[in-house]
């Protein structure tokens, strides 16, 4: 079978693999259809993250099962699913601190498909049954394909107790960004945004109430949104803007990284933060909010937008250049025209599609 694994050399390569086989009697096989491309793929191809080399990459996929362990009674051949990455081992002090976020196995770490084990950037996959979930009847492969990210968004909501009178700022409108806004705008009284890309920046004027280019935003605007508060919350969805969620946030609030640029730092000025009552949220992976993810998604028509540029796995360059925004090997800018992307394994066509046109006001129900 066809796979993408991150090489000794620091690239992505398509390697010819053996087709993996069930691994016990409750383990299913899925053969996989859609996979979404996530942030912290591209933060490995870009060098600001470590990857495990010889590791399929991918964690975001639905697809069909093919076949099923003898002891596996909730799944059957058929099936259309979603997968949960997150192996929590259910053994380790945090597991049974009911904390299967911050999982650390046998090994000090908690296995995740695409990161330290391998993932669905491939033909097919296979995964204890516990970790698949059946989609819902009718709802799409793009609106199943976000349900991971999505119940990301989620914890990191819930964590930083998001009600229903906040304020929240969400920066940058990468497919993580949209969702932020997309769930802000059902939780909390306002949801502004920020974005540079053009096409981006189209889709968060459409998804949030209000949308700014960065230099936009300034303190005046940010006083005339909230009533001279600040903002409640502010999310940094990009991974490098905690200036700038420190400049707009209000007294009490709370700031959540959200974006992963491992080289990234940032001086905090503990007095301010005491003095104002601000906190700093590590969400950590996601905690038991699949489920409510995949609820959620299924009342969520718009998220099947958001998917807008699709490829095959030998097109790997092309997506990863065009979601990195320029050309890992020359360095020269590539125009950024999508929101979601993602593989389809076993995709014929040899061109990318844009799988949406022109966006546009009723294409969205938020």
């Amino acid at each position: 079978m066809k796979a993408l694994q991150w090489m000794p050399d620091a690239r992505l390569a398509l390697r010819e693999l053996d087709e993996p086989n069930l691994t016990s009697p409750t383990s299913v096989k899925v053969r996989i259809e859609m996979t979404g491309i996530c942030g912290t793929d591209l933060a490995v191809i870009a060098g600001k993250e470590e990857g495990v080399t010889h590791v399929t990459r991918g964690h975001e996929a639905v697809g069909v099962v093919v076949e099923t362990g003898a002891a596996v009674r909730e799944l059957a051949m058929g099936d259309r699913v979603v997968i949960d990455p997150n192996y929590s081992c259910g053994a380790c002090e945090y597991c049974l601190r009911l904390l299967p976020h911050l999982c650390v196995g046998a090994s000090g770490a908690m296995a995740i498909a695409g990161l330290n084990v391998h993932g669905t950037f491939a033909d097919y996959y296979v995964s204890e049954a516990r970790y698949v979930h059946r989609l819902p009847t009718g709802m799409s492969w793009e609106r199943g394909v976000l349900v991971e990210p999505l119940a990301c968004v989620l914890h990191n909501f819930q964590e930083a107790r998001v009600a229903a009178d906040d304020t929240v700022l969400v920066l940058g409108s990468g497919p993580m960004g949209l969702l932020c806004q997309i769930v802000g705008r059902r939780l909390a009284r306002l949801t502004v945004a920020t974005e540079r890309n053009p096409y981006r920046l189209e889709a968060a004027m459409l998804l949030a109430d209000a949308a700014y280019l960065p230099e936009a935003l300034d303190d005046a605007e940010v006083a005339r949104l909230t009533g001279g508060r600040g903002f409640d919350i502010v999310i940094d969805a990009v991974g490098n803007q905690l200036e700038t969620a420190d400049r707009f946030i209000g007294r009490g609030g709370r700031i959540v990284p959200l974006g992963i640029s491992g080289a990234y730092r940032y001086a905090i000025a503990p007095a301010r933060l005491i003095q104002r009552a601000v906190s700093i949220i590590g969400a950590g992976e996601y905690r038991c909010t699949f489920p409510l993810a995949l609820r959620l998604a299924h009342q969520m028509p718009e998220l099947d937008r958001l998917v807008t540029k699709r490829y095959s796995l030998e097109q790997h360059e092309q997506a990863m250049r065009e979601l990195l925004g320029y050309d890992p090997l020359t360095g020269a800018p590539v125009q950024t025209d999508t929101l979601k992307t993602v593989f389809e394994p076993w995709r014929l066509s040899p061109e990318g599609a844009t799988t949406q046109g022109p966006l546009q006001k009723g294409d969205w129900s938020a």
